[in-house]
């Protein structure tokens, strides 16, 4: 039976980026994987899988329910994979079902991979991703009982929480080991920050083979891959995917006001992170 790896994050936060890296490392590729030869790294609220796991229909559930069989559709999935590690990327906080379960359940995770990054820049890159007010953005993100999808013909719903609530709910669990990078060193430092989770992961680690998959993932690759070939994951009405991808960005586009009550609303974890210092000021 597999063990499984989650790739954790609050949207637009790296996470995406990290599966195009992990599937030109795990390769071994000499030249960048085109975006339609990388695996897929199905994310854990795929409708379509639940369904053929459980044989129900989502759609004619609650959340709530759903949620009660969730675990179990996971370790179905497990168990019809060989002895290795099954990566699942998820944008859910942890949370639990209204049995007080796990919905994540640790007998079958490996470990998780949390991926950060500034609030500012996730607001932005996630307006443009669902091609929507930045203000609509800066609301779902301070919501405490925020959650996406669920709609009869998307993904499973999926609990958010709050940015902060989210980054908690993952960081005070105790059953699945954690690892957490912030996507400006994955930027700023990336032979360290991708470096750092190859070792997490147990896998073999080869200097040389790291650079290349990064090189090979970089982001202009996928940016011009995507233009090219297209990208599945891009939603309908967002122009492209892989957009900026730059630090700071948010400065372009938020005005004082939106960015004064997202550093009001997570101040203690900016600072926690480094994205604020100790007088309060941004430091990106």
């Amino acid at each position: 039976m597999a063990k499984v790896v989650w790739l954790v994050s609050y949207p637009k936060s790296g996470n995406t980026w990290f599966r195009m890296f992990l599937a030109n490392y795990t390769s071994d590729s000499l030249t960048p994987l085109a975006l339609g030869d990388i695996k897929e790294t199905p994310i854990s609220s795929n409708a379509e899988e639940f369904e053929e796991e459980t044989g129900l229909n989502p759609f004619e559930l609650t959340p709530e329910e759903v949620d009660l069989y969730r675990a179990d559709c996971y370790r179905s999935q497990a168990t019809r994979v060989a002895d290795q590690l099954l990566y699942k990327k998820t944008h859910d906080a942890y949370s639990m079902n209204s049995m007080g379960t796990p919905v994540f359940p640790a007998d079958i995770s490996y470990g998780a991979v949390y991926f950060v990054r500034n609030p500012m820049d996730v607001c932005v890159s996630y307006a443009n991703h669902g091609a929507t007010e930045i203000e609509h953005i800066v609301k779902l993100m301070i919501n405490e009982d925020a959650s996406i999808a669920g709609k009869r013909a998307g993904q499973l719903r999926q609990m958010l929480f709050s940015w902060e609530g989210h980054y908690r709910s993952w960081h005070t669990q105790t059953e699945i080991p954690l690892h957490t990078v912030r996507y400006e060193d994955m930027i700023n430092n990336p032979v360290e920050t991708f470096g750092s989770i190859v070792r997490f992961l147990n896998l073999e680690f080869d200097l040389s083979r790291l650079k290349r998959a990064i090189s090979n993932s970089d982001f202009d690759v996928l940016k011009k891959f995507e233009k090219e070939q297209g990208f599945k994951e891009r939603m309908q009405n967002c122009d492209n995917f892989f957009w900026k991808g730059k630090i700071g960005n948010y400065r372009n586009f938020l005005n004082k006001e939106q960015t004064d009550r997202l550093v009001s609303n997570f101040s203690a974890l900016m600072s926690e992170l480094g994205y604020i210092d100790k007088k309060g000021m941004l430091t990106i």
